[in-house]
């Protein structure tokens, strides 16, 4: 064999130019990979606020007597929240709002208000469990408790 110098000359520079590319496009991976995570969080959010405010609005044209109960799955990604309900007269009685760590979205309920003992937002999140009535002798009323 051969004492052959030569190929050890330039991998000094080979080294560098692989650190460099790596420096480079590694915090573009991450942040790419961060906005995917993010944008399924934000999806999985508004798909389970539709699914709630699509309750809400059949149980309102269901009638007085209706309840149920809605539970928020366990396996929500963190930093998810979602605001129901508030007091008569406010905007927040007809829309559900969510949080997916400092962005909002929200869906405005049709022909129905959801109000609250308190006056105030549930703010609900993974794991959470609400019971939602329509009470006796009103119509396009949904009532909004936790459990």
């Amino acid at each position: 064999m051969r004492d052959d110098r030569r190929g050890i000359e330039g991998l000094p520079l080979r080294l560098m130019l692989v650190a460099l590319l790596i420096s480079l496009t590694l915090p573009t991976m991450l942040s790419f990979s961060r906005y995917a995570a993010d944008n399924i969080a934000e999806d999985k959010a508004a798909e389970l606020a539709e699914e709630m405010a699509l309750t809400i609005e059949e149980m309102s044209a269901g009638g007085p007597g209706n309840v149920r109960f809605v539970k928020v799955p366990s396996d929500l990604p963190a930093g998810i929240t979602f605001c129901i309900g508030g007091e008569n007269g406010t905007v927040d009685r007809s829309r559900i709002t969510w949080n997916v760590d400092g962005r909002e979205g929200g869906r405005y309920l049709t022909g129905v208000m959801v109000l609250t003992e308190s006056g105030k937002p549930l703010t609900i999140s993974a794991g959470d469990s609400i019971r939602l009535e329509c009470p006796s002798g009103t119509q396009g009323i949904v009532k909004a408790a936790m459990t």
